[in-house]
Protein backbone atom coordinates (compact mmCIF):
# COMPACT_ATOMS: atom_id res chain seq x y z
CA UNK A 1 0.00 0.00 0.00
CA UNK A 2 1.16 3.55 -1.13
CA UNK A 3 0.79 6.41 1.64
CA UNK A 4 0.41 9.44 -0.10
CA UNK A 5 2.06 12.83 1.60
CA UNK A 6 -0.62 15.49 1.38
CA UNK A 7 0.93 18.80 2.61
CA UNK A 8 -0.76 22.46 4.05
CA UNK A 9 0.57 25.18 3.45
CA UNK A 10 -0.67 27.76 6.58
CA UNK A 11 -0.86 31.18 4.68
CA UNK A 12 -0.25 33.99 8.34
CA UNK A 13 -2.11 37.21 7.00
CA UNK A 14 -0.63 40.07 8.49
CA UNK A 15 -2.55 42.41 11.37
CA UNK A 16 -3.62 45.39 9.46
CA UNK A 17 -1.42 48.63 9.66
CA UNK A 18 -3.00 51.16 12.09
CA UNK A 19 -1.96 55.02 11.06
CA UNK A 20 -0.23 56.74 13.64
CA UNK A 21 -0.72 60.80 13.42
CA UNK A 22 1.62 62.80 15.55
CA UNK A 23 0.00 65.72 16.37
CA UNK A 24 2.75 68.97 16.26
CA UNK A 25 2.81 72.51 15.62
CA UNK A 26 4.38 73.13 12.23
CA UNK A 27 7.09 75.37 13.37
CA UNK A 28 8.19 72.76 16.04
CA UNK A 29 11.07 71.01 14.96
CA UNK A 30 12.67 70.60 17.89
CA UNK A 31 9.55 68.78 19.06
CA UNK A 32 9.37 66.95 15.76
CA UNK A 33 12.84 65.81 15.76
CA UNK A 34 12.15 64.23 19.11
CA UNK A 35 9.53 62.19 18.64
CA UNK A 36 10.63 60.94 14.92
CA UNK A 37 13.82 59.74 16.35
CA UNK A 38 11.87 57.40 18.85
CA UNK A 39 9.41 55.88 16.33
CA UNK A 40 11.93 55.44 13.75
CA UNK A 41 13.98 53.79 15.61
CA UNK A 42 11.52 50.95 16.21
CA UNK A 43 10.17 51.03 13.22
CA UNK A 44 7.38 52.40 13.51
CA UNK A 45 5.76 54.59 10.45
CA UNK A 46 3.95 57.60 11.14
CA UNK A 47 2.93 60.61 9.76
CA UNK A 48 2.67 64.02 11.28
CA UNK A 49 -0.59 66.06 11.66
CA UNK A 50 -0.19 70.11 12.01
CA UNK A 51 -1.84 71.04 15.25
CA UNK A 52 -4.31 73.82 14.49
CA UNK A 53 -3.41 77.06 15.76
CA UNK A 54 -6.44 78.40 18.16
CA UNK A 55 -5.04 81.65 17.23
CA UNK A 56 -6.15 81.50 13.98
CA UNK A 57 -9.80 82.77 14.26
CA UNK A 58 -10.38 82.28 10.34
CA UNK A 59 -10.54 78.56 11.04
CA UNK A 60 -13.98 77.72 10.56
CA UNK A 61 -13.68 74.90 13.27
CA UNK A 62 -12.54 77.57 16.07
CA UNK A 63 -16.53 78.86 15.53
CA UNK A 64 -17.49 75.68 17.95
CA UNK A 65 -16.42 77.11 20.57
CA UNK A 66 -19.10 78.02 23.36
CA UNK A 67 -17.65 81.08 25.62
CA UNK A 68 -20.83 81.85 27.56
CA UNK A 69 -20.38 78.15 28.95
CA UNK A 70 -17.06 78.47 29.11
CA UNK A 71 -17.38 80.94 31.36
CA UNK A 72 -20.30 80.60 33.56
CA UNK A 73 -20.33 76.65 33.80
CA UNK A 74 -16.42 74.84 33.31
CA UNK A 75 -13.65 76.68 34.01
CA UNK A 76 -15.16 80.50 34.65
CA UNK A 77 -11.86 81.66 32.59
CA UNK A 78 -11.54 82.33 28.87
CA UNK A 79 -9.47 79.30 27.29
CA UNK A 80 -5.91 79.91 25.65
CA UNK A 81 -5.54 79.73 22.08
CA UNK A 82 -3.41 76.85 23.10
CA UNK A 83 -5.82 74.58 24.30
CA UNK A 84 -8.51 75.70 21.57
CA UNK A 85 -6.16 74.71 19.31
CA UNK A 86 -5.83 71.62 21.36
CA UNK A 87 -9.25 70.13 21.09
CA UNK A 88 -9.18 70.94 17.16
CA UNK A 89 -6.22 69.26 17.00
CA UNK A 90 -7.84 66.05 18.47
CA UNK A 91 -11.45 66.89 17.03
CA UNK A 92 -10.07 67.08 13.72
CA UNK A 93 -8.15 63.87 13.73
CA UNK A 94 -11.59 62.19 15.40
CA UNK A 95 -13.18 62.89 11.90
CA UNK A 96 -10.10 61.92 9.67
CA UNK A 97 -10.91 58.45 11.48
CA UNK A 98 -14.42 58.82 10.64
CA UNK A 99 -13.57 59.71 7.08
CA UNK A 100 -10.28 56.95 6.97
CA UNK A 101 -13.13 54.53 8.28
CA UNK A 102 -10.26 52.89 9.60
CA UNK A 103 -8.70 52.61 13.44
CA UNK A 104 -5.84 55.12 13.86
CA UNK A 105 -3.70 55.93 16.73
CA UNK A 106 -2.93 59.43 17.86
CA UNK A 107 0.33 60.47 19.59
CA UNK A 108 1.43 64.02 21.22
CA UNK A 109 4.89 64.93 20.16
CA UNK A 110 6.04 65.26 23.29
CA UNK A 111 5.14 61.80 24.47
CA UNK A 112 8.11 59.37 25.24
CA UNK A 113 8.04 56.12 23.21
CA UNK A 114 8.08 53.37 25.51
CA UNK A 115 10.41 50.15 24.72
CA UNK A 116 8.64 47.28 22.44
CA UNK A 117 5.76 50.29 21.27
CA UNK A 118 5.88 48.38 18.15
CA UNK A 119 4.85 45.10 20.13
CA UNK A 120 1.71 47.43 21.39
CA UNK A 121 0.38 48.27 18.17
CA UNK A 122 0.31 45.13 17.02
CA UNK A 123 -2.38 44.29 20.28
CA UNK A 124 -3.97 47.49 19.59
CA UNK A 125 -5.01 46.63 15.82
CA UNK A 126 -6.09 43.44 17.25
CA UNK A 127 -8.22 44.95 19.59
CA UNK A 128 -9.60 48.46 19.05
CA UNK A 129 -12.51 47.28 17.30
CA UNK A 130 -14.11 45.84 20.27
CA UNK A 131 -12.77 48.62 22.79
CA UNK A 132 -13.25 51.83 20.63
CA UNK A 133 -11.01 53.85 22.26
CA UNK A 134 -7.95 52.75 24.20
CA UNK A 135 -5.56 54.87 26.37
CA UNK A 136 -1.84 54.02 25.31
CA UNK A 137 0.07 56.01 28.59
CA UNK A 138 0.21 55.49 31.88
CA UNK A 139 -1.24 58.40 33.66
CA UNK A 140 -4.43 56.58 35.28
CA UNK A 141 -6.63 57.90 37.89
CA UNK A 142 -9.49 56.48 39.78
CA UNK A 143 -11.04 52.91 39.64
CA UNK A 144 -10.04 50.62 37.39
CA UNK A 145 -11.78 47.22 36.48
CA UNK A 146 -9.49 44.11 34.04
CA UNK A 147 -11.82 43.64 31.39
CA UNK A 148 -9.25 41.12 29.80
CA UNK A 149 -6.12 39.90 30.85
CA UNK A 150 -3.01 37.17 29.11
CA UNK A 151 0.98 36.95 29.83
CA UNK A 152 1.29 39.87 27.73
CA UNK A 153 -1.41 42.32 28.00
CA UNK A 154 -3.69 43.95 30.08
CA UNK A 155 -6.67 45.69 28.88
CA UNK A 156 -8.91 47.47 31.95
CA UNK A 157 -11.88 50.17 32.13
CA UNK A 158 -11.09 52.88 33.16
CA UNK A 159 -13.58 54.98 36.22
CA UNK A 160 -11.52 58.63 35.26
CA UNK A 161 -9.77 59.21 31.84
CA UNK A 162 -8.86 62.83 32.64
CA UNK A 163 -5.45 64.10 32.54
CA UNK A 164 -3.91 64.06 29.09
CA UNK A 165 -4.15 62.37 25.53
CA UNK A 166 -0.66 61.80 25.08
CA UNK A 167 -1.42 58.86 23.13
CA UNK A 168 -4.44 56.95 22.63
CA UNK A 169 -6.43 54.83 19.41
CA UNK A 170 -9.64 55.38 18.30
CA UNK A 171 -11.84 53.27 16.16
CA UNK A 172 -14.11 54.89 13.80
CA UNK A 173 -17.39 53.84 15.86
CA UNK A 174 -15.87 55.65 18.97
CA UNK A 175 -14.83 58.50 16.85
CA UNK A 176 -18.25 59.20 15.75
CA UNK A 177 -19.36 59.02 19.13
CA UNK A 178 -16.81 61.51 19.99
CA UNK A 179 -17.21 64.33 17.31
CA UNK A 180 -21.80 63.40 17.81
CA UNK A 181 -20.97 64.71 21.70
CA UNK A 182 -18.86 67.64 20.74
CA UNK A 183 -20.78 70.33 18.47
CA UNK A 184 -19.71 72.52 20.82
CA UNK A 185 -16.70 73.04 23.25
CA UNK A 186 -16.39 74.34 26.57
CA UNK A 187 -13.95 71.93 27.93
CA UNK A 188 -10.23 70.89 27.63
CA UNK A 189 -10.34 67.92 25.12
CA UNK A 190 -8.84 65.65 27.36
CA UNK A 191 -12.12 66.50 29.92
CA UNK A 192 -14.16 65.76 27.04
CA UNK A 193 -13.51 62.35 26.45
CA UNK A 194 -12.88 60.97 30.00
CA UNK A 195 -16.37 62.32 30.79
CA UNK A 196 -18.67 59.45 29.00
CA UNK A 197 -22.01 60.72 29.72
CA UNK A 198 -21.61 63.30 27.21
CA UNK A 199 -21.12 60.87 24.39
CA UNK A 200 -21.67 57.60 25.48
CA UNK A 201 -17.86 56.09 24.73
CA UNK A 202 -16.21 54.68 27.50
CA UNK A 203 -12.58 54.54 27.97
CA UNK A 204 -10.31 51.57 28.48
CA UNK A 205 -6.13 51.13 29.38
CA UNK A 206 -4.14 48.90 27.18
CA UNK A 207 -0.89 47.85 29.13
CA UNK A 208 1.78 47.51 28.00
CA UNK A 209 2.02 50.95 27.28
CA UNK A 210 2.79 52.68 23.92
CA UNK A 211 4.10 56.15 25.33
CA UNK A 212 4.34 57.53 28.83
CA UNK A 213 4.91 61.13 29.98
CA UNK A 214 7.69 63.06 31.29
CA UNK A 215 7.40 66.13 30.08
CA UNK A 216 10.44 67.19 28.37
CA UNK A 217 9.09 70.01 26.95
CA UNK A 218 7.01 73.36 27.55
CA UNK A 219 3.80 72.73 26.04
CA UNK A 220 3.30 74.09 22.89
CA UNK A 221 -0.21 73.01 22.06
CA UNK A 222 -1.90 73.35 24.91
CA UNK A 223 -1.17 75.55 28.25
CA UNK A 224 -3.09 77.62 30.26
CA UNK A 225 -2.65 80.96 32.80
CA UNK A 226 -3.00 81.60 35.90
CA UNK A 227 -5.36 84.08 36.57
CA UNK A 228 -7.58 83.90 39.18
CA UNK A 229 -11.45 82.64 38.83
CA UNK A 230 -13.91 86.15 39.24
CA UNK A 231 -15.73 86.26 42.26
CA UNK A 232 -18.90 86.64 41.20
CA UNK A 233 -18.82 83.19 38.60
CA UNK A 234 -17.64 80.58 41.05
CA UNK A 235 -21.25 79.71 42.45
CA UNK A 236 -22.19 79.01 38.53
CA UNK A 237 -18.91 77.01 37.98
CA UNK A 238 -18.72 74.94 41.85
CA UNK A 239 -22.88 74.06 40.68
CA UNK A 240 -21.87 72.47 37.54
CA UNK A 241 -18.63 71.12 38.65
CA UNK A 242 -20.75 69.03 40.90
CA UNK A 243 -24.05 68.14 38.36
CA UNK A 244 -20.36 66.74 36.41
CA UNK A 245 -19.18 64.89 39.00
CA UNK A 246 -22.66 63.09 39.65
CA UNK A 247 -23.54 62.30 36.24
CA UNK A 248 -20.00 60.67 36.27
CA UNK A 249 -20.67 59.08 39.33
CA UNK A 250 -24.46 57.58 37.80
CA UNK A 251 -22.52 57.00 34.71
CA UNK A 252 -20.00 54.27 36.19
CA UNK A 253 -22.63 53.26 38.91
CA UNK A 254 -24.67 51.68 35.86
CA UNK A 255 -21.54 50.45 33.75
CA UNK A 256 -20.65 48.83 36.73
CA UNK A 257 -23.95 47.06 37.57
CA UNK A 258 -24.18 46.06 33.83
CA UNK A 259 -20.87 44.58 33.69
CA UNK A 260 -21.92 42.26 36.59
CA UNK A 261 -24.91 41.36 34.81
CA UNK A 262 -22.82 39.87 31.81
CA UNK A 263 -20.21 38.56 33.76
Amino acid sequence: MVLSAQFFVLQVYPMPVMPVFVISLKRSQERRDYIASQLQAQGIDFSFFDAIDGSDKSNPLLKRYNYTKRLWLTSGKMPTNGEIGCYASHYSLWQKCVDMNQPLVVVEDDAKICPNAEQTLKMVAEKIEQYGCLRLETVIRGETIPMEEAEHYRISWMSDNFGGLRAYALAPWAAKKLLNGSKTWSLPVDNYLGAPYFHGMESYHLHPDFAEDTRPFETTIQFYDEDKVPFYRKPSREVYSAYRKLRLYLHNKKFKKNLNRTG
